[in-house]
């Protein structure tokens, strides 16, 4: 499965609100845990979180015209 399926997986599973509130709550707590326990370990939960938050941008609410 690659990861561009298992992206709309995520998008189907989750609403856009979902996805924010996940995203940035990884996001965080991977940012807390880095300063806590300094490792590059919490790169990869860095990543995740941005995916996640990003993925629910919508161009459409976005698009003028």
């Amino acid at each position: 499965m690659g990861w561009k399926s298992k992206l709309v997986a995520l998008r189907q599973r989750f609403t856009r609100r979902q996805r924010l509130v996940v995203g940035g709550t990884v996001f965080v707590v991977a940012q807390v845990g880095s300063f806590s326990y300094p490792s590059q370990h919490w790169l990869y939960l860095v990543i995740f979180g941005v995916i996640v938050f990003s993925s629910a941008w919508s161009p459409e609410v976005h698009r003028k015209g």
